[in-house]
């Protein structure tokens, strides 16, 4: 219940920091995701074999089908409480979350070089999403609807009630 009460403040304040912000935010092409930042992997930047960055794969899977406002999540409190990012050999990362909770929505893109662990860790936060966080019907059905899976080097997680759709768009990509 504390871990559900701090996730509803943070939150808040996430929204708050996005709301009062002076317009320099990220902005994805379809819809206007929030940006907050602190620190994390670089996660801007393509790797040396040309393959799209986890940020520029998040992107993909957010303009394949329509999603709330979201706001990227790069604040460490609000990241611990969805995985722990130190480990799995992970090697970049995005994240990605509602700016409301009204919604459950949710793309979490890794990069790893230890794609098992990498997966069973999401799967666990799937299984948090469905038991411990989805209250509402709506929020059922997107937790319900989450998919997990990988290719090659990337680990993801999403969250949405059409997340199939947004998996086969993404999995164009990678």
């Amino acid at each position: 219940m504390k871990k559900i009460i701090a996730l509803l403040l943070l939150s808040a304040i996430v929204l708050c920091t996005a709301c009062s912000s002076d317009g320099n935010n990220s902005v994805n092409s379809s819809q206007s995701n929030s940006s907050v930042t602190e620190s994390s992997p670089d996660s801007s930047v393509s790797s040396e074999n040309n393959n799209l960055s986890t940020d520029e794969l998040c992107n993909v899977v957010l303009n394949s089908i329509e999603f709330p406002a979201t706001s990227k999540i790069e604040i460490a409190e609000m990241l611990e409480m969805i995985m722990d990012f130190s480990k799995y050999g992970i090697e970049e990362y995005t994240v990605y979350q509602q700016a409301m909770s009204v919604h459950l929505c949710e793309v979490i893109v890794i990069r790893t070089s230890d794609v098992k662990a990498t997966t069973e860790a999401l799967k666990q936060r799937k299984d948090v999403l469905i038991n411990q966080l989805a209250f509402y019907p709506e929020q059922q059905e997107s937790a319900k609807n989450t998919v997990v899976g990988s290719k090659n080097d990337i680990c993801y997680l999403i969250t949405h009630k059409d997340a199939k759709t947004a998996e086969k768009a993404l999995l164009q990509k990678i």
